[in-house]
């Protein structure tokens, strides 16, 4: 069995896919096996990862299961499941990896499994280079450029509640994470928040501070690196205050039913602040204007990340 599952989901991404399969071969950890799955490509996506297997002799397994459509979490996910090595890392078919990825992250997480064990969720995240679609550099790191705010000591499920931290291509699970994680919710945001937080409650998310990979930005990406900045904000709420509002509102709900749907299952393994703490901004807006801001204040605002939070402060 091989010691990573590298698993990459495909849908019509031929024009990128060969850059991202050189960069799976240059990796310096080289016990890794291709798990595949495509979701209806037309432009022959799977046949081109096959010929790749073939002429490098990669081991790889496609999983054919005769759904198509799922969208990136979907895959993702059916990914997941099929999975069965000791640790898994999400590929996205556009990005690029550095050679050194699997390695500094399997030796990172490995670091914390020697302290707390084989069976305790973990899941290591990194930072990435956001890129155009030509590969040239748009900024070193996607931290900076977000921004995103790392998770405060002890407060890590609570701080990711409302934003994620970790971007799944750029990530490593073990297999602890992977059979607690599974099935992956369906009032899920995205797979990898899901499984961020879930390492959070029941184990640990590990920081890798550095980039692993060149994060391709080329205008069709699902989620891609979005930037914010205090001029874009102030704009968009001139333009279409009630847009915004109601985009907001409607990301808070998702976080909402996500955090509704963490502590349904895992209300038991958490500990007894954590869970009440789910419990409660799943119901927030079951409470008074003021309350909610007494509840976001005490909980939500994240020191050193001003804009997002005078944001969501407007209108939760």
């Amino acid at each position: 069995m091989p010691t990573i599952d590298v698993l990459l989901a495909t849908y019509n991404g031929a024009r990128y896919l060969p850059e991202q399969l050189r960069s799976l071969k240059a990796q310096t950890f080289a016990d890794w096996r291709l798990v595949v799955r495509d979701d209806g490509s037309s432009d022959g996506s799977l046949d081109l990862v096959r010929d790749w297997a073939a002429r490098t002799g990669r081991a790889l397994r496609v999983i054919e299961d005769g759904r198509k459509g799922l969208g990136a979490c979907g895959n993702f996910a059916a990914l997941l499941e099929a999975s069965d090595a000791p640790y898994f890392a999400f590929c996205d078919q556009d990005d690029s990896w550095l050679p050194e990825k699997l390695e500094l992250m399997l030796d990172r997480l490995q670091a914390v499994e020697a302290r707390r064990g084989a069976v305790t969720p973990l899941l290591a995240y990194s930072d990435l280079r956001v890129v155009d679609g030509d590969l040239l550099e748009i900024h070193p790191s996607f931290r900076a450029y977000a921004p995103l705010a790392p998770p405060r000591p002890g407060r890590v499920l609570e701080d990711i509640m409302t934003q994620n931290v970790v971007t799944g291509c750029a990530s490593l699970g073990n297999a602890a994470l992977r059979r607690a994680a599974l099935p992956i919710s369906s009032d899920s945001v995205m797979h990898d928040w899901w499984l961020a937080l879930v390492a959070a409650g029941l184990g640990e998310l590990v920081d890798v501070p550095e980039a692993t990979i060149r994060y391709r930005q080329h205008g069709a990406n699902a989620i891609g690196a979005v930037r914010w900045t205090a001029g874009a904000a102030a704009y968009r709420l001139a333009i279409d205050f009630g847009g915004t509002m109601k985009t907001v509102r409607s990301f808070i709900v998702e976080t909402q039913r996500q955090a509704l749907a963490l502590h349904a299952r895992y209300a038991d393994r958490l500990d007894a602040d954590t869970a009440e703490l789910l419990r409660r901004y799943a119901r927030l807006f079951e409470l008074s204007f003021w309350q909610r801001k007494r509840f976001y204040l005490g909980h939500l605002m994240k020191p050193g990340r001003v804009l997002r939070t005078v944001a969501l402060l407007l209108f939760i």
